[in-house]
This record gives C-alpha cells, sequence and structure tokens, in this order.
C-alpha cells in the first residue's frame, strides 16, 4: 500500500530536482536525514521513485501536456500518477482521490503516453542530445538510450593492498552479500541491490564501490610499482585509489584537483584503503603544476565531461545538461589536456579519459592535441565501453606515449 506522506516526499524531491536545480542523489540524502522515521522500505521506495521518474521525466512531461516543470504540487502529482499507472499498472484514482481530494482520468494519460511521439520523447531524452547520439551512433542510438534508461548494477573492486577478490566474495557472503566475478580482474558485481557502506569489508578498507569500465581506464595507464604517477583530475579518488593497488603501494603518486572538498574526501578513503604513497595537491593555478614538468612515467587525465555515459548513475543530469554547458567542457578539456600533458616526462605515457560516449569530447579531442603536439602518439586502440555492451558504464580513454 502506498502512503501519502511517501507520495508528498516523493514530489517534494522532484520539485527540488527539476525547479530548484538541485542533483537527485543530494536532494534525496537530505530527504532521507529529514525523515529518520521512514524504514529501509519506505526510502527504498522514495528513492526508486524519483530516480525512475526523473529517467522518464520527458516522456512524462509528454504524457501531462503540462510544461518542463509544474507550476504547483498538483503538478508533480500527476506526474507520480501518470508514471504509477504506466510503469507499475496500478489504479491510483482512488487513492488520489481519498488522501489528496485529486481527480485523475486515467485512461486519458495512459493513452497519451502509450501513443504515437517523436523517437527522442519515447526514450526520454532531450532533443538535441537524442541528436548528438545519433550523429556519433546511429541506427545504434536507441539502443544505447535504451541501456542509458535502465538501473546500473553495483560493482565492486576488491582493494588488491589488502584482500583479493575470492577471499572478499566469501567475507561478503558472511555478510549476507550476494556477488558475482565481473569481467575485469578485480571486480565482483553484487546480486541483488543493497547497502553495502554498512558492512565489515568496507570499513576495513576491502574494497570500494567502481564501475568495471572505471577500472579499466586505471589499468590502462598500467602503473607499475615504483614509478611516478600523477592523477590530474582525481575528484574523490575512486580511480587514484585503483592506481594505488596496482602499483602495490610502491613508488610516488600525485592526486591533483581543484576541489578541496573532493580532495580532503579521497584522503579519508585511502586512510581507509590502507594507501601509503599518495600525495594529494590542490591545483589553484598553472604555478600549482609547473614544477611538476615533464616529472612522470604515466599521467592519468580523467576530464571533466558531459557525463552522457553514466546517465543511468545520475538521470537528472540528462535534463540539466545544455548545448552551452558542453561546448565549455569541451574548451576546458582541450585546456586541461594541453596543461596537464607538460607533466609527462619523454617516453611516458599518457591516458585521456572521459565518462562521455560523444565523439566530439573524445576521439576529436585527442585528434586535436595529436595535430599540435607532434612529441606525443596514440598507443593501441583506444578504449570505449557501452552499457548496452556489458552493462558497463559508458567511457571513453585512449593512451599516448610521449617521445
Amino acid at each position: 500500500m502506498v502512503h501519502a506522506v511517501l507520495v508528498r516526499g516523493v514530489t517534494q524531491c522532484l520539485k527540488e530536482i527539476f525547479e530548484d536545480g538541485f542533483y537527485a542523489d543530494k536532494v534525496l540524502e537530505r530527504t532521507f536525514k529529514n525523515n529518520r522515521k521512514w524504514g529501509s522500505r519506505d526510502r527504498r521506495f522514495v528513492a526508486e521513485t524519483v530516480y525512475n521518474m526523473t529517467r522518464w521525466w520527458g516522456l512524462l512531461v509528454f504524457a501531462s501536456e503540462s510544461p518542463f516543470v509544474p507550476e504547483n504540487h498538483d503538478g508533480y502529482l500527476l506526474m507520480w500518477a501518470i508514471y504509477e499507472s504506466w510503469q507499475n499498472k496500478n489504479d491510483v484514482r482512488e487513492f488520489l482521490n481519498n488522501s489528496f481530494s485529486f481527480q485523475f482520468n486515467q485512461q486519458h494519460f495512459l493513452k497519451r503516453i502509450e501513443g504515437k511521439k517523436e523517437p527522442h520523447v519515447a526514450v526520454a531524452f532531450p532533443e538535441w542530445l537524442y541528436k548528438r547520439f545519433e550523429i556519433n551512433f546511429g541506427d545504434e542510438t536507441l539502443k544505447i538510450l535504451k541501456s542509458l534508461n535502465s538501473p546500473a548494477p553495483v560493482c565492486l573492486r576488491a582493494n588488491r593492498l589488502k584482500t583479493e577478490r575470492e577471499r572478499l566474495q566469501k567475507l561478503l557472503q558472511n555478510e549476507n552479500v550476494a556477488t558475482k566475478f565481473g569481467d575485469s580482474e578485480d571486480a565482483l558485481i553484487l546480486e541483488a541491490r543493497q547497502n553495502v557502506f554498512t558492512t565489515d569489508c568496507f570499513k576495513s578498507g576491502l574494497f570500494e564501490v567502481q564501475d568495471q569500465a572505471s577500472q579499466r581506464v586505471s589499468r590502462l595507464l598500467d602503473p607499475k610499482s615504483g614509478e611516478r604517477i600523477a592523477d590530474m583530475c582525481a575528484g574523490a579518488g575512486g580511480k587514484t585509489l585503483h592506481l594505488a593497488a596496482l602499483m602495490k603501494n610502491k613508488g610516488s603518486l600525485l592526486a591533483a584537483d581543484v576541489s578541496e572538498r573532493k580532495l580532503e574526501e579521497l584522503k579519508k578513503r585511502a586512510a581507509r584503503a590502507g594507501v601509503s604513497n599518495l600525495k594529494v595537491q590542490l591545483v589553484e593555478n598553472s604555478k600549482s603544476i609547473k614544477r611538476h614538468y615533464e616529472n612522470f612515467d604515466g599521467v592519468l587525465i580523467d576530464a571533466p565531461c558531459s557525463g552522457s555515459g553514466v546517465i543511468r548513475r545520475n538521470p537528472d543530469s540528462k535534463w540539466k545538461l545544455s548545448e552551452e554547458e558542453l561546448l565549455r567542457l569541451k574548451t576546458l578539456q582541450g585546456e586541461i589536456l594541453k596543461s596537464y600533458s607538460r607533466l609527462v616526462r619523454p617516453g611516458g605515457r599518457l591516458v585521456y579519459a572521459t565518462c562521455s560516449l560523444l565523439g566530439e569530447e573524445n576521439r576529436e579531442q585527442v585528434d586535436s592535441f595529436l595535430k599540435e603536439n607532434s612529441e606525443f602518439l596514440k598507443e593501441g586502440e583506444s578504449l570505449l565501453t557501452r552499457p548496452d555492451h556489458l552493462s558497463e558504464d559508458g567511457f571513453f580513454a585512449q593512451k599516448l606515449r610521449r617521445k
């Protein structure tokens, strides 16, 4: 049975996402903090409903015949009613009438949602972004976008500094967490979604939550024990920690980012993971990195991007992204690649990566860089993972070698 208080929670979350501009994960985090009496089933209902409605928002808007952002609570309630009727096949008319005095013409809106519509509406993507995918993938566009509308599996990376994948699987099983081996060497995939952050295994630093595609990027750089390695857009450090594990804590590892908050989170994660070869640096300006020129055997640049390859994890991002923001990101990517490539020593290697599927952020950026920097050459084929292939996040990565 659905409770009115939970439906109000859902509609309030949607207002904060679409009207106030907050990101879905932060909205849900704040909502759960403010409603501590909700049980695990209540939280799951709210989270799953908010994420699924956000995924299909464009289609729900089309069906509702409303503006992109409803003007009042009843507008969001209408969206929920359409979603619940369509996705979960529930008749909500009596519930709405009793709990909200809200009249709902269920058949009318189901007819709208199941009727004829443009392809970008059918898969609930902004038209401009749909066309970008179409330019890149042609007839495969719908297949890719449908996969981006599916919830992502939860993937763990066994921390080699403290354990091995086989042992971790057994320890998690003892904590009632069932997993299966992934394709990537250290990957375990959860059999069912559950909170793994409360496990003793996590608190002991035996694993990190990290998608297989992300794990492939770190491996592409191929860091060796004793080398000097830099992760120059480290963020909170998912790939940084993987690099440390691949280096077996030997050599030196620099993690740099423009966000002090993210670097503080990285320090906490590194301590839990048992990383001891790490130095963290805040990038405030070009002088921050000048002393590192030609100082590293390997440099990873996981550049800021549209996030088009991880929309299934952040479904609200497709509605917040704009053509103007994509243009800004492309300019920034070019500047970062030019600047941070100077850290690679002669003979050293560079990996440029994004969690985007768009060629203009990936191959075109690399090709443009190589035209202006003849001392670098491509090494091997580029990596491009897609959620419709191995159910991995969409990632691009290209390894370069400095002459």
